[in-house]
């Protein structure tokens, strides 16, 4: 067996054998993005439809992304379970408040099985039918902060070897994607809620001129976006 073979054996082993699923259940989907707001926080109501439209869009670009590519394509994620939106770098603009929004989502991949290993592995169907992201996860070529970066196989492959390191390293990448999951919102809902929250608080401490007023606080205009994230008028929709 060549050298390449052999290598891309170990690292499935420990993909499949060891890991027991760690980044696939749950399977982190992670988008960050800015986000811009004029006249500041403005009416809430308005603000935090806004936040959970484009929450929503997102989940939607994952999970219509992540499909087999065999004959008969199969989604890999329904609807995520924890939903982490971290607000991050707020800043002043004139009137507007800009931000990058980092958009976490927990899914449970429909592909794995209950003994946490993949059952489209190629190490276990002989081919490769994941999609290209699936593919990428844990190439041992991949640098931190880059695509298809694995902490495991990253440790895996500096430890030569080394049983103790990478069974460290799987427990600490237990410890962060339960921590992740504990500080998400159950709700797209609630996690746009904190992200409203969050710029009420920045711009309470650093730009009060930028909140609402009581008025502007209680809901929507007839023609602004309702609050549920519907897409819809609100006077079409919770305004009726």
């Amino acid at each position: 067996m060549d050298t390449g073979v052999k290598e891309r054996s170990f690292f499935s082993a420990i993909c499949v054998e060891r890991c027991g699923g760690v980044c696939c259940d749950p399977w982190w989907g992670i988008i960050s993005y800015p986000f811009a707001r004029d006249g500041g926080l403005g009416n809430p109501s308005v603000f935090r439809a806004e936040v959970l439209k484009g929450i929503k869009a997102r989940v939607g670009r994952i999970t219509d992304a992540y499909k087999t590519s065999g004959e008969e394509p199969r989604r890999l994620f329904g609807q995520p379970e924890r939903y982490n939106v971290v607000v991050r770098d707020i800043r002043r603009s004139g009137q507007a408040v800009t931000m990058n929004l980092v958009a976490m989502f927990a899914f449970r991949c429909s592909l794995l099985g209950d003994d946490k290993s993949c059952s489209i592995h190629p190490s276990i169907i002989g081919c490769e039918i994941r999609p290209p992201h699936c593919g990428e996860l844990g190439s041992r070529d991949a640098g931190p902060g880059e695509k298809g970066f694995c902490r495991i196989i990253h440790e895996a492959g500096a430890a030569q070897g080394d049983q103790a390191a990478i069974d460290a390293a799987i427990e600490r990448e237990k410890g962060i994607s339960a921590r992740s999951f504990n500080e998400g919102a159950e709700t797209a809902e609630d996690a746009a809620e904190r992200v409203v929250e969050a710029v009420r608080s920045w711009c309470g401490a650093n730009a009060p001129d930028l909140l609402p007023d009581d008025r502007a606080a209680q809901q929507p205009g007839r023609n602004d976006p309702c609050w549920c994230g519907s897409g819809a008028k609100f006077k079409k929709c919770h305004g009726r």
